[in-house]
């Protein structure tokens, strides 16, 4: 199992103590944290971004906990004043590495299944993975989670029988989002609207994941071995998860690890498998991981997430270039992944208009019912169809609840990759390695 981490100061402990009960049930497994040098380049970065701003606020800031940027606020030499760079790296420097924090916690104690390694280059995650996949032994699956993924024993027996089995090539468990705590007492701040949009999110992420990427994934697993366009475009471009994948050591190694030039390091993974036509195999063993407690959050991270997209033309190029897979199948994956890129960037506007068309008076009969019938597959369809998995009953004001929540959120869903878009027209979009990392700072609790 390999967890990379940035700024996951509040959550080692945690997820340590989740993962050595699991690692004392498998004695062939080992856990391995991966920190990252980045992380004290990224804090000089960040005391210089800091004194340059006339104001300091947590939503500017997502990668710094929120009483930090408190603390920052109140050390301006005055009214009008910036923070000096000398102040705002010495506050930042209070808050001690991650890397500290694994290795203070592993001083404490026996640990034999847990090992921690630093990643000294300029890289991402995909950097931190490939690093610490390097120095594992040959053979075996190389587990990838994040520090928030809590995979239940039952998953992970059912897991190693699939492994055992077959020796599947890879293998994607799916996880649910669920509203943090802190964001379903009142903490996820100020306004029931706000509430809301948080509690949509969370569901729309869980519908995706019912009614996108486990489809995807079965559909890749089934089809991506046989020949023919319509084979090609069933199997369609595989979207691999980072929380939950498990590659075989040898897979990996002839991929040359997970691709180190994209923003993420998952679903770019998904055009070589795609090209080279490794099959995924889906495990119908689902986990919980915490959804983003504020709307900023929320769209921080589809900002983030939209960023693949935007990276799929450099994969291509880079597939092309190393002779992975046709033309013809490349144009393909291409093209599948501008149609979900464009889906995604059409989301907020679809609903707002269906919305719109819904409800305006002079809509005719045909358009409204149209508009209607989209509705309610987008909101009330997937709350019904989801409500057992999600533990919640189907008792008519819960529906309505959720339904509405759920559309909420579909009004946002866009926003983030609309940003991420604006960056790109900038020339900011974040590819060169030694930029700060567009990641938020886990500011939910991860228990």
């Amino acid at each position: 199992m390999i967890v990379p981490v940035l700024r996951e100061q509040a959550h080692i402990a945690a997820a340590l103590t989740w993962w050595e009960p699991h690692l004392a049930a498998f004695p062939g497994m080992s856990l391995t944290f991966v920190t990252t040098a980045r992380e004290e380049r990224e804090r000089e970065s960040l005391a210089v971004e800091i004194s340059s701003c006339d104001r300091l606020s947590a939503a500017d800031f997502p990668q710094i906990p929120a009483e930090v940027v408190a603390e920052l606020d109140r050390v301006r030499p005055g009214e009008g004043k910036r923070v000096p760079v000398e102040a705002a790296l010495r506050i930042l420097s209070e808050t001690p590495l991650t890397q500290q924090v694994v290795d203070a916690l592993l001083a404490t104690g026996d640990h034999p299944q847990v090992r921690h390694v630093t990643y000294l280059g300029a890289g991402r995650k995909a950097a931190q993975v490939n690093y610490a996949a390097r120095g594992l032994p040959d053979g075996g699956y190389v587990a990838i989670y994040d520090i928030d993924s809590r995979p239940d024993r039952a998953a992970l027996t059912a897991i190693r029988s699939v492994l055992s089995a077959g020796r599947p090539p890879i293998v994607q468990q799916h996880a649910l989002h669920s509203l943090p705590l802190s964001a379903s007492d009142g903490g996820a701040g100020g306004s029931s609207l706000q509430r809301r949009l948080v509690s949509g999110t969370a569901l729309l992420q869980t519908v995706w994941t019912v009614r996108r990427e486990i489809p995807y994934a079965r559909r890749h697993q089934r089809f991506t071995c046989r020949s023919g366009i319509v084979a090609g475009l069933r199997a369609g471009l595989s979207q691999p998860v980072g929380h939950g994948l498990f590659l075989r050591h040898d897979v990996l190694a002839d991929l040359d690890g997970l691709p180190e030039t994209a923003v993420l390091d998952d679903v770019p993974t998904g055009v070589p498998l795609a090209l080279l036509r490794i099959p995924t195999l889906s495990v119908p063993h689902l986990t919980e991981v915490p959804a983003a407690r504020t709307v900023a959050e929320a769209i921080a991270q589809g900002r983030r997430w939209f960023c693949s997209y935007l990276d799929y033309p450099r994969m291509l190029r880079a597939a092309a270039h190393d002779g992975q897979g046709t033309p013809a199948r490349r144009r393909l994956i291409g093209t599948i992944a501008l149609y979900r890129g464009a889906s995604w960037l059409a989301a907020s506007p679809v609903t707002a208009l269906a919305i719109g068309a819904a409800v305006a008076p002079r809509s005719g009969r045909g358009l409204r019912t149209t508009a209607i019938t989209g509705l309610v597959l987008a909101a009330i369809a997937p709350v019904v169809m989801t409500a057992t998995i999600r533990g919640r009953p189907l008792h008519p004001t819960v529906v309505a609840r959720d339904s509405t929540d759920l559309l909420l959120a579909y009004l946002t869903r866009s926003i983030g990759p609309w940003l991420a878009v604006a960056d790109a027209l900038r020339g900011q979009h974040p590819t060169v390695a030694d930029a700060p990392s567009p990641k938020t700072h886990h500011r939910g609790d991860t228990t």
